[in-house]
């Protein structure tokens, strides 16, 4: 009886322990994604608010250079608003990722809650269950070695010859479908 108990507390810990990893994975995504885009706002920011030193006292003298100047005060101003605009832009995605975070954490959060309950409900049908499991696993008849190592080589040579033949062929369809386009304008 000690060493079904003992088998149960195991299984639960490592069913928890998966729970967990399982949770980390989608806290870690939410968290890498908001990272990246707050480096990448914060470069933006950074680009957008130095402004380049004016000259205009030194080019005031001339007609030709004033209207160098006021060129250059256009351009300045047309890559402001184009900054500003993309700031817009990154600060929306920022959200829209920062919410998509939050969803990932809930729903790990519901998925790990919904788990510990259906441990806790079952509990007692767990060393049951890992008894039976170990049992059906004893009456497995295993192949000899050398004959699963031919199957495993024979399996991962399939494996491998279907992934080439399905990327040549959205390699294709993919070109084809360029092509197929082009032509139609």
């Amino acid at each position: 009886m000690f060493k079904s108990n003992k088998l149960a507390v195991l299984a639960a810990l490592l069913s928890l322990l998966s729970l967990l990893m399982l949770f980390s994975a989608f806290a870690v995504s939410a968290f890498a994604e908001d990272a990246a885009t707050s480096e990448e706002t914060t470069v933006a920011e950074t680009v957008a608010t130095t402004e380049p030193e004016s000259s205009d006292e030194t080019e005031a003298g001339t007609s030709a250079e004033s209207g160098e100047t006021e060129a250059a005060t256009k351009a300045e101003t047309t890559t402001k608003e184009e900054t500003t605009t993309e700031n817009a832009a990154d600060a929306e995605e920022k959200k829209q990722q920062r919410t998509r975070g939050i969803i990932n954490l809930v729903v790990g959060g519901v998925i790990l809650a919904a788990l510990i309950v259906l441990v806790i409900v079952f509990r007692a049908k767990i060393p049951a269950w890992w008894k039976g499991l170990k049992s059906e696993c004893g009456k497995i008849t295993w192949c000899p070695k050398d004959k699963l190592k031919k199957n495993v080589f024979v399996v991962v040579i399939i494996i491998l010859a279907i992934a080439v033949a399905i990327g040549l062929l959205d390699f294709a369809f993919s070109r084809g479908m360029l092509l197929l386009g082009e032509l139609v304008h």
